[in-house]
């Protein structure tokens, strides 16, 4: 039975252990003779502060400082529990342990944290291809191994001084049974041009126990057929009439090529001259990094050098390339401006970058907006054109209503006329009558006996417009007059 009590405070110290605990660092390297720091801590005082380093185990006083690992924090009672390691050794590589016992009751809260005790890796080593040359096109790949690190080493390629970041491959990180010492591999693999012809590809390792980086390089000589730096047909210009003249013409290549010049019927391989020594080629010069000047003498440049054309050929194992060059006496043209990733447009002479085409756009597109706005607001008599359409509206359309009211009384007049003319002199008296109801129509018939109806047409009819709706008439009455009333007018 004595047996269940100790069982059930294993138990508890286990389920408490780390719970309400806060370690700081979980985790650190440090080299040999490094000091290091590791804070515990729980929220209520604590009794003691145990620290377990490597295989020791540390009781810590507050008050003592003189000892090769000492206390740290702001005290028990603030639940606190430190150790600072004033020298790291290389035995305490492996876990940190603090136990911080409370004031009161048996059950102790631990925590552990990891010390790695750096050691220096062995020297990086780069494993590629056996061949001592490649073609353009090759694909290539190689190894770095960086050996029997704590921890494990970081590896970095280069080419030259140019960090690689294509064709870089997962490292791989591996350790021997029952050993803490880490081994680092990765493979860098890359489609070779001219470019890497000459360049070093580097293995960098860097470790936290070395005071510089270790590296491990090889130079890939990479070989390609001879290559033109500019296209099409070549103007060497400059030249002065009667004075030496001088072709010189940049190419690429590795191996190095052989040239060969041809003027007309001449051939001429370097290092030669013509029967009179007026042209001589010479070889080409090696400018480093494979590109070479071949350069062709002209002893005097005649009138005749000027007219005709001059071939080179420049050959190598892998193949070869060809120029046709053409001579002038005018300077050469102000240098281009180097050609960046952005778009340039080059007209009649002057380059447009990206910026100038992008405005010139916007302001043709802006004019054309602005016309197309101004014909629909002319059309339509809208915005600043509405005043002047309203008013040559009102104007032409007063025009039309004087033109009609000056027909109608014109066409009004002649009708009149014609109506007197046929009246007798003396008797006219127009008079509008009332339609008559049909039980009069007797008198009606006396009264009308005398009387004329004339149609009235007031105008031409209007094609674009509807015809009136009936036809108006005008009833004319003349009477015979009084005896009196005649004589008295004769």
């Amino acid at each position: 039975m004595a047996a269940l009590p100790a069982l059930f405070g294993l138990l508890m110290a286990v389920v408490v252990t780390g719970q309400n605990l806060d370690i700081t660092p979980r985790e650190a390297v440090r080299r040999v003779g490094d000091d290091l720091t590791v804070l515990c801590k729980v929220p209520y005082p604590i009794d003691a502060c145990r620290m377990t380093v490597g295989t020791m185990s540390y009781r810590l006083i507050p008050n003592n400082q003189d000892e090769e690992i000492v206390y740290a924090g702001q005290g028990l009672q603030h639940g606190e529990c430190g150790a600072h390691i004033k020298h790291i050794k290389e035995e305490w590589n492996g876990n940190i342990t603090c136990t911080l016992p409370p004031q009161t009751g048996q059950i102790e809260v631990t925590g552990t944290m990891r010390l790695l005790v750096a050691r220096a890796p062995g020297n990086p080593q780069l494993l590629s291809p056996p061949q001592s040359t490649f073609r353009e096109g090759d694909g290539f790949m190689a190894q770095c191994i960086v050996p029997n690190g704590r921890p494990a080493a970081k590896i970095t390629w280069y080419l030259d001084e140019v960090q690689l970041l294509a064709g870089i491959h997962q490292p791989i990180i591996t350790s021997e049974p029952g050993s803490d010492l880490m081994t680092i591999s990765q493979n860098v693999s890359r489609t070779l041009a001219p470019e890497d012809n000459g360049q070093k590809l580097v293995c960098r390792a860097e470790h936290e126990a070395l005071d510089a980086p270790r590296e491990a390089a090889r130079q890939l000589v990479v070989h390609y057929p001879p290559k033109r730096l500019e296209s099409g047909p070549l103007t060497i210009f400059g030249l002065k009439l009667g004075a030496e003249g001088r072709l010189n013409v940049t190419v690429r290549a590795n191996p190095a090529p052989s040239t060969e010049w041809t003027i007309g019927d001449l051939v001429l391989i370097p290092p030669r001259s013509n029967e009179d020594g007026s042209v001589t080629a010479l070889e080409p010069l090696h400018l480093g990094s494979g590109f070479y000047n071949v350069t062709l003498v002209l002893a005097r440049v005649a009138k005749e050098d000027v007219e005709r054309t001059y071939y080179l050929r420049v050959t190598n194992d892998l193949g070869r390339e060809e120029f046709a060059l053409r001579l002038s006496t005018m300077d050469e043209p102000a240098a281009r401006k180097a050609k960046s990733s952005y778009l340039i447009i080059d007209v009649y002479g002057v380059e447009l970058d990206t910026g100038a085409i992008v405005g010139i756009v916007i302001a043709v597109l802006i004019l054309l907006i602005a016309i197309v706005l101004v014909v629909f607001a002319k059309a339509t008599g809208r915005w600043f054109f509405a005043g002047s359409r309203g008013r040559d509206h009102t104007k032409s359309s007063g025009e039309s209503d004087t033109e009609s009211a000056a027909g109608q009384r014109s066409r009004l007049s002649a009708l009149s006329a014609r109506v007197r003319a046929a009246l007798p002199r003396g008797r006219d008296r127009v008079q509008a009558t009332e339609p008559i109801p049909e039980v009069e129509d007797k008198a009606v018939a006396e009264e009308k006996k005398g009387v004329v109806y004339a149609e009235l047409a007031l105008g031409e009819q209007n094609p674009d417009k509807p015809p009136p709706p009936s036809t108006e008439y005008a009833e004319i009455v003349y009477t015979d007059q009084p005896a009196q009333i005649k004589e008295t007018k004769e």
